[in-house]
């Protein structure tokens, strides 16, 4: 994983290692854990996985007496490696995405089966996450290239070339599709044809997802740069960042938030005259590849040193935590066994949710700590799910 962080501003790469992603259904509020070798569905009140139940609601049971839980590793007779969060079809389907054979599997939500009507192989390895938009998958391929699948049949209906990978989930604004590459461009496209309405050179590998806010899009990337961009293509404003920048911006209350590989969070305020910066800060001793999440007291960073830090949304400082069991330095910073790389989710409660405050969930790639649940107020750690 660190050569691929070293290499992909320049050239394609052949990638190791997995990370996890991680994902919600919406209608359960369950959470989806893909990373390496499976998929499985955990809730988020418990961190146990979920329980296959038959029609009657009962937990099925397997030959040994065992409940049999929600967890897709692909077909019995080889091992598969899985990046990409699945892409929800219908309320009773998953659509999965295999690293290793390029298949796209539909799998039944209830039950963890394969239900393919027909086997569609990827033109190259997927690690982006799928976007589903009408009747069309959206899906980038690491090596190079965008391809566009119709979900009656999965089989696609146009392909983009790119000159080197997408590793992000594209996005779509009314009928235009818009995504960035490795190949240092943002592209926009019509999202039915496939068309290039236009692109931009953003000087520098753009592995993340554009952040689309009021008409306008934001994005980060290797030149070490923060960009505002218009719908039609036009970089508006730039900042310049100490080191790349991998994850999208969140925005909160008129204010950017974004972090970089070298351990900065940086606060922007957005302004008719481009970014003003209200305040950055080196809090990690490794980079910070996930988005930063944004509540209304903190801005909560996960990083590749293994730590997860809550920071005062009004100037940067790190919250004091003192006589907390699990404060590091008597500051609110939480540690893993392994890094962190994936995007962390901010889970409140909800008709489907029952908790009674917000839950930060951490994913690292150390398996004893694959999902960690963190009360979001005070940092208490609720759940551990490991394997």
């Amino acid at each position: 994983v660190l050569m691929s962080l070293l290499m992909v501003a320049c050239v394609p790469v052949r990638l190791e290692a997995s990370w996890p992603s991680l994902s919600v259904i919406p209608e359960t509020g369950n959470v989806v854990l893909t990373y390496n070798d499976r998929i499985v569905m955990i809730e988020p009140e418990t961190g146990e996985t979920v329980k296959l139940r038959n029609a009657d609601g009962e937990v099925r049971l397997d030959e040994n007496g065992n409940p049999r839980v929600w967890e897709f590793t692909g077909p019995d007779d080889q091992r598969h490696q899985f990046y990409a969060a699945p892409a929800q079809l219908d309320p009773e389907t998953l659509l999965i995405a295999g690293y290793d054979n390029r298949l796209i599997y539909e799998v039944d939500m209830l039950t963890a089966r394969i239900l393919n009507r027909t086997q569609t192989e990827l033109p190259g390895q997927v690690i982006a996450d799928l976007r589903l938009a009408g009747d069309l998958l959206y899906i980038g391929i690491s090596e190079r290239n965008l391809v566009a699948l119709d979900t009656s049949n999965l089989q696609p209906r146009w392909q983009f070339d790119t000159g080197q990978g997408v590793w992000s989930e594209p996005l779509i604004i009314d009928d235009t599709l818009y995504f960035a590459s490795l190949d240092h461009f943002v592209y926009a496209l019509d999202a039915q044809t496939g068309e290039q309405i236009w692109k931009l050179d953003l000087q520098g590998a753009a592995p993340g997802t554009p952040l689309y806010h009021e008409d306008r899009f934001y994005i980060g990337g290797f030149a070490r740069k923060l960009y505002e961009l218009s719908l039609d293509g036009e970089i508006l404003a730039q900042h310049d960042t100490d080191e790349w920048v991998w994850g999208a911006p969140v925005i909160y209350e008129g204010v950017l938030y974004a972090a970089d590989l070298g351990g900065t969070v940086y606060a922007l305020e957005l302004r008719a005259g481009g970014f003003f910066e209200l305040w950055r800060s080196k809090v990690a001793a490794r980079g910070i590849r996930p988005s930063p999440v944004v509540t209304e007291d903190y801005v909560i960073v996960g990083s590749r040193d293994h730590k997860v830090y809550w920071l005062n949304r009004a100037n940067g400082q790190l919250i004091e935590d003192q006589g907390t069991v699990d404060s590091v330095q008597n500051f609110r910073v939480r540690e893993l066994t392994g890094e962190i790389f994936s995007d962390m989710l901010l889970i409140e409660p909800s008709e489907v949710v029952n908790i009674e405050e917000p839950y930060l969930l951490v994913s690292s790639i150390a398996n004893p700590e694959l999902l960690v649940a963190f009360r979001v107020s005070n940092g208490e750690r609720l759940w551990t799910y490991g394997r």
